[in-house]
């Protein structure tokens, strides 16, 4: 396994932009497949992203986790790191869950009409719709290097779009791709902390490939397919909370898993996720969508034998690593 020094990717070379691509299919294809990404600035208009981040510092502000007031859209966090998955955490996504805008947000034009370019006609993106709240100073709980197809499944084709709601730096957390890492094919896995608790497990084929990642500036996207080896940077400012948004397109009549059918986490019926909605357009759209639905395969999703030790070894070393922070534990009252 390499032992990836991730210090030093402030100097790390910077995306290629691919905006001069846009509306040439042919050379978006042939770009996505040489580096494994596609990143581009300014696709999206500032307007429904500070809306949709409106919407969500005001439910995190009103659960405690960042400062109302005038502090609320700078997201300056008033908790101890909430982990994902853990009781607060759905707790509070059954409330983010239910925005109409942030299911919205993946049928703009401007995405569409991209992802028909690069997947053809007839892609979709799934009702999936993923909300990432990024802690500062919890570097244990930084997405780690991984491929987004063991947690999907279904067809390699399927593209992921990563859309930060502010401008996002390198320091803040923002997204590192290995640039040609899907060319490597499925890898295998490891526990970890963060999100997925899972890492892939490189070999030294993937020395040849480099890091690259950019600041992001509100608006920009980044597009990546789920063999591509990507991971998010640490959050290392003092005290803002990184926001941004995770979608997944694939081709029409491609394979999927059921459980892309559902809200993150099935943290709710999409009946109830429904409610309150002021237009019902979008509503189950998938149903009318070309698609080939196959069942979940365990096998690809596993860890290896041993992963619990690795993970109360982890957990206790993050515990410790908070209560130096903090003067708390993540046990403790907030």
């Amino acid at each position: 396994m390499i032992d990836w020094d991730l210090s030093d990717l402030d100097s790390a070379a910077p995306f290629f932009e691919a905006n001069a691509l846009l509306g040439d299919p042919e050379r978006l294809r042939q770009r996505m497949e040489r580096d494994g990404y596609l990143f581009f600035r300014s696709l999206l208009p500032v307007e429904p992203l500070q809306a949709l981040r409106e919407q969500l510092t005001a439910i995190l502000a009103r659960r405690g986790w960042i400062q109302g007031g005038e502090q609320r859209l700078n997201a300056r966090v008033a908790s101890l790191p909430h982990r994902e998955g853990d009781e607060e955490y759905i707790a509070t996504l059954r409330e983010t869950v239910r925005l109409e805008s942030l299911h919205s947000l993946p049928h703009r034009s401007e995405l569409m009409q991209l992802m028909q370019d690069l997947l053809g006609p007839g892609a979709f993106p799934h009702p999936l719709s993923i909300t990432r709240l990024v802690y500062p100073r919890a570097p244990e709980l930084s997405t780690p290097p991984h491929q987004d197809y063991p947690n999907n499944q279904g067809t390699e084709q399927l593209t992921a779009a990563w859309i930060p709601l502010a401008d996002c730096y390198r320091e803040q957390g923002s997204l590192a791709i290995l640039e040609g890492s899907h060319r490597y094919g499925l890898l295998p896995l490891q526990f970890h902390l963060g999100p997925g608790n899972r890492k892939a497990v490189t070999d030294e084929r993937l020395a040849e490939c480099r890091w690259v990642a950019s600041d992001f500036k509100l608006g920009d996207v980044l597009l990546f397919p789920s063999l591509t080896l990507h991971r998010a940077l640490d959050n290392s400012s003092e005290e803002n909370l990184r926001l941004s948004v995770d979608y997944r397109y694939q081709p029409a009549g491609a394979e999927l898993t059921p459980s892309c059918l559902k809200p993150h986490f099935d943290c709710l019926p999409w009946s109830e996720i429904y409610r309150g909605w002021h237009s019902d357009e979008l509503q189950y759209y998938w149903r009318s969508c070309d698609y080939q639905e196959v069942p979940w395969r365990e096998a690809l999703h596993a860890l290896p034998e041993g992963h619990l030790d690795e993970a109360l070894r982890d957990e206790i070393l993050y515990e410790k690593a908070i209560l130096e922070r903090y003067g708390k534990s993540p046990e403790q009252p907030r």
